[in-house]
């Protein structure tokens, strides 16, 4: 059938588990495989390493690259190796954010646009995970754009029992409404404007609230200014998980009373909607894709820099019964409608398309 390529494969990484998803629909109708250039413990059993890209099993058919950052190596293998690609773009942040904390991801940001500029004349089909991304595509002159949502699983957490352990740990933070943000600590998810706003909630509403931020740090130096920040701005008893397991996370979910992320930049935000799915209302930036994702399922606040305004709106949502009912029954909605049972038939079909009639793969 189609193999796929992705630029790094991790545990929990969004792209990776939409990557995953989409091999074993490919799956039923024949061999695919998912190649990566950086692979990370954990994932290093189902993700094949670039160096094999040059013997994958389905090279007389378009390779399925998942664009989400420039990468030289990538981009080498692709040009020499592949003259039919199916792009499925995740988007690329802006490179401003991290010219401080990591220059060198800055520079692969700014050449990753010029990489699909110079791909684009082999993309047969290129497919946008928003609205906001299939806008991008067609500035980089893209012609034959679909936007599929990128697959998300929104019944993986409701398949395992949440970890006890983490239960209890929770329940020791006290009697508070928990806050939960679930973003990897990089520069454009803007996780200052949160702790900035959570630590209003407890000074001029509820003092009681608590914080709990799900990600992995990436860069030293901008989790040590976070954490100084945190102290700046007075917040009380921040919970700092780093990563953790789904049984956790289901945990963290089923006693958030809000989700809250003010990213300045996303193509998707898979978090959201798993928050939504699990009937945890969310509250959002106003920024690049987010309002796509969540549409009117949650609260998105168009000044994410304003912590006052924020923190009200917080608790609003923590503290109003009517509010809370109206948002949980629109998030699990929309939540279902970007599900994968949905996504991933849109996305198989599209890419199916690319080659005519197939017959299923027959066991045995």
């Amino acid at each position: 059938m189609f193999d796929q390529l992705v630029v790094g494969a991790a545990p929990g990484d969004a792209i990776t588990r939409n990557a995953l998803l989409v091999r074993e629909a490919l799956g039923a109708l024949g061999p695919s495989e998912l190649y990566a250039n950086f692979i990370e413990p954990g994932v290093d059993d189902v993700v094949r390493p670039i160096s094999e890209l040059s013997r994958r099993p389905n090279r007389a058919r378009p390779l399925v690259f998942h664009a989400s950052i420039g990468c030289w190596p990538v981009f080498r293998e692709l040009q020499a190796l592949e003259p039919r690609l199916a792009l499925v773009y995740h988007n690329f942040s802006p490179p401003e954010p991290f010219a401080r904390f990591a220059p060198e991801v800055a520079d692969d940001l700014i050449r990753g646009r010029w990489e699909l500029a110079q791909l684009r004349d082999r993309v047969e089909l290129a497919v946008a995970v928003s609205e906001f991304n299939a806008r991008e595509l067609h500035e980089l002159g893209y012609d034959r754009v679909v936007v599929v949502p990128p697959t998300p699983d929104v019944d993986r957490l409701d398949r395992v029992v949440p970890d006890p352990a983490m239960l209890a740990r929770i329940s020791s933070w006290g009697p508070g409404p928990l806050v939960l943000c679930v973003a990897q600590w990089l520069p454009h998810k803007r996780i200052e404007r949160v702790l900035a706003a959570v630590a209003v909630l407890q000074q001029e509403y509820l003092p009681q609230a608590r914080l709990a931020v799900v990600g992995v740090e990436r860069f030293p130096e901008y989790a040590a200014a976070l954490r100084a920040f945190s102290r700046s701005v007075g917040l009380a008893d921040p919970h700092v998980l780093g990563r953790v397991s789904d049984a956790e996370l289901a945990a963290l979910y089923l006693r958030a009373r809000a989700f809250c992320t003010l990213s300045e930049h996303e193509g998707f935000c898979v978090p959201v909607v798993e928050a939504m799915a699990l009937g945890v209302p969310v509250v959002a930036s106003a920024r690049a894709a987010i309002p796509d994702t969540v549409g009117v399922a949650g609260v998105l606040v168009d000044d994410p820099d304003d912590p006052v305004l924020v923190a009200g709106v917080l608790h609003h949502v923590l503290t109003d019964p009517t509010v809370r009912h109206v948002m949980v029954g629109r998030g699990v909605g929309r939540a279902r409608e970007l599900a994968a049972g949905r996504s991933l038939p849109q996305m198989v079909d599209a890419l199916v398309g690319l080659l005519g009639p197939v017959t299923p793969a027959v066991a045995g």
